[in-house]
């Protein structure tokens, strides 16, 4: 049994594009990156955590590591066989902001990048999960097999509102630290989190009707 190191190691924070979250909108390749955050890990060891076969997982490690989000930590070679192990880029990935662009008119491609990744997939894992039979709607918090889905719209005072951003922020960090020491047993849960300036008299304007067409001359 043979192992060789290689040089490259984990960063603590990484800027991401945030046209990559087209990448991570699939499940199992977010649970692999947050997985592969405190420890590499083999193939065998992820699909172990994922309940999975392990030749389902090598396409979703080779899109990871040809968009930079995953790397070969160290290969150990085992009965003539290189075994890789597999780390994150860094411990803590963050959206690079600047990406978006400047001025009015932010790069409409990203935005939906991260629009889809948030609210699409969400949409997407819930429908399938009720049609399936694996989540029930008629449950209630704080049953641990509820939909917790709500929506509101407040005005809040500017003090309000920090105070409700700093709680939100708060409540995400801990997720997010628990999310990289994935759970010997249990289930699988996905956490969104929205909270955004939403102007109510803007958004309940009716739509522009479409431009009228000139009728063709025979």
């Amino acid at each position: 049994m043979a192992e060789r190191n290689a040089r490259r190691t984990i960063q603590d924070t990484a800027r991401i594009d945030p046209a990559l979250l087209r990448v991570l909108a699939n499940p199992v390749r977010s649970f692999i990156v947050y997985s592969l955050a405190p420890e590499a890990k083999t193939a065998k060891t992820l699909a172990a955590e994922l309940g999975c076969p392990t030749t389902r997982l090598y396409y979703h490690l080779r899109q990871l590591e040809k968009h930079g989000l995953v790397f070969v930590e160290r290969t150990r070679l085992v009965s003539g066989i290189v075994e890789k192990h597999y780390r994150a880029v860094a411990r803590d990935l963050r959206l690079d902001t600047a990406a978006f662009g400047t001025g009015d008119k932010p790069d409409r491609r990203r935005t939906e990048a991260l629009l889809g990744f948030v609210f699409d997939q969400t949409r997407v894992e819930i429908s399938r999960g009720i049609e399936a039979g694996q989540l029930d709607v008629r449950r209630r918090a704080p049953d641990p097999g509820a939909l917790m889905a709500y929506r509101n719209v407040l005005k809040l005072s500017p003090e309000q509102a920090q105070r409700l951003y700093a709680r939100l922020q708060a409540f995400w960090m801990e997720y997010d630290d628990i999310a990289k020491q994935p759970a010997a047993d249990g289930r699988f849960y996905a956490f969104t989190v929205a909270l955004y300036p939403n102007d109510v008299a803007a958004v309940d304007k009716p739509a522009p009707a479409p431009p009228r067409r000139k009728p063709r001359r025979p």
